[in-house]
């Protein structure tokens, strides 16, 4: 790794992560530990882009964090999709309307819930998806806002106080979010009558939210990603982070963040991360197996070509096409995985062994915000067609 050896005892981390990864398998396995453990080793703030503090004085650039990611996932590729999520909900927390007005609110979010996400002690998801892709075709908002003004009882760390309150009333469902169960807030995302839309903070343990228990799926489980139903759940003011404007997602800065977004290059560094995982695999196996050394050069040359267009596209080299990348980062995650699964053989397919963990992992990254043309051109590779 190039900046990730330099954080304080990452490598420690790496370490500790790649022995746990095996444990994270069902829904019942929320990856408690290795998050908290990021948190404590300053993974989440250098992630988020903030301000440095005594402990990181060195502000993380968009090449650190893209590093880092790739580094994560090479040891642990489920806690490190949490992390994203966890991640991404402290950047909208941070680029929040609130923040910006100062006040109150901006208060209790700055000394209250903003240090607990760093420090991992409480982990937080994002749901936003139905406002840019998951759902638009039914023809209505999976989530919709309405304005209300209450007359409430709703104090907690956040600074509601009693009395009279404005806020919205959330329904609806939101359909992805990871942790739902097991996370202590949620990004959300809604839409009012008029079209505009907010960004609000929202309590899984908060009336009238019903989180699913985690969807059993193929891969990935642990990450205990699923439903949230929100049945006329009131968010006071102080919980609204954004908006009410048209597409509020768009003015969200990133703060000196590796890009993200459907197709971006984080997605491409955890694909990338977990190919490396698959690689070492071999390469372990090639010092027992000559016939697997001009194999692995092969992989070694086209993971490090990937490495550097990466490295180049997150550091503003605007030559790079950030869907070009995710197509080429999905084929060689499911090259390097199957062809560590080849190697290994029967016992690739056994339950403990980390190949199988590795090919069923590949897998997600033709699904999570895969574009419909990074799709079309796996679909060509793989029917043969140009």
């Amino acid at each position: 790794m190039r900046h990730s050896t330099t954080i304080p005892g990452f490598k420690s981390l790496l370490e500790t992560l790649a022995s746990q990864a095996s444990r994270w398998r069902t829904t019942s396995d929320w990856p408690a530990e290795s998050l908290l453990r990021c948190g404590q080793q300053g993974i989440f703030r250098g992630l988020s882009g903030l301000a440095p503090t005594e402990a990181d004085p060195r502000a993380w650039t968009a090449v650190d964090q893209t590093e880092t990611l790739i580094g994560l996932a090479r040891a642990d590729l489920l806690t490190t999709f949490v992390i994203t999520q966890h991640v991404g909900a402290i950047k909208r927390i941070a680029a929040s309307d609130r923040l910006a007005e100062g006040g109150h609110a901006a208060s209790r979010l700055q000394e209250s819930v903003l240090p607990r996400l760093l420090d991992g002690t409480t982990i937080a998801s994002v749901g936003i998806s139905h406002l840019t892709t998951s759902r638009l075709h039914l023809g209505r908002p999976a989530v919709v806002a309405a304005p209300v003004h209450q007359g409430g009882e709703q104090g907690d760390e956040l600074g509601a106080e009693r009395g009279a309150q404005r806020g919205y009333r959330l329904s609806g469902i939101i359909p992805w979010v990871t942790g739902a169960p097991a996370v202590g807030y949620v990004v959300v995302g809604a839409t009012c009558d008029d079209a505009t839309q907010i960004l609000a903070l929202i309590r899984p343990s908060d009336a009238g939210v019903r989180a699913g228990r985690g969807a059993d799926m193929v891969a990935m489980s642990a990450s205990c990603t699923d439903a949230i139903e929100l049945n006329d759940v009131f968010v006071p003011g102080q919980h609204v982070l954004s908006g009410p404007r048209q597409n509020v997602l768009a003015p969200a800065k990133q703060r000196q963040g590796a890009p993200t977004g459907a197709g971006g290059l984080q997605t491409s560094a955890l694909a990338l991360g977990l190919s490396y995982a698959a690689l070492d695999y071999l390469r372990d196996e090639s010092g027992r197996r000559s016939n697997l050394i001009p194999i692995v050069d092969r992989f070694d040359d086209e993971h490090e070509r990937l490495h550097q267009t990466i490295r180049s596209a997150a550091g503003g080299d605007s030559g790079h096409d950030s869907a070009a990348i995710r197509s080429l980062a999905n084929g060689l995650v499911q090259r390097t995985t199957a062809a560590a699964m080849t190697t290994a053989k029967g016992a690739g397919m056994m339950i403990d062994h980390p190949v199988g963990r590795w090919c069923q992992q590949a897998l997600f990254f033709l699904v999570w915000s895969c574009p419909q043309p990074v799709a079309d051109a796996h679909l060509c590779e793989l029917a043969g067609l140009e």
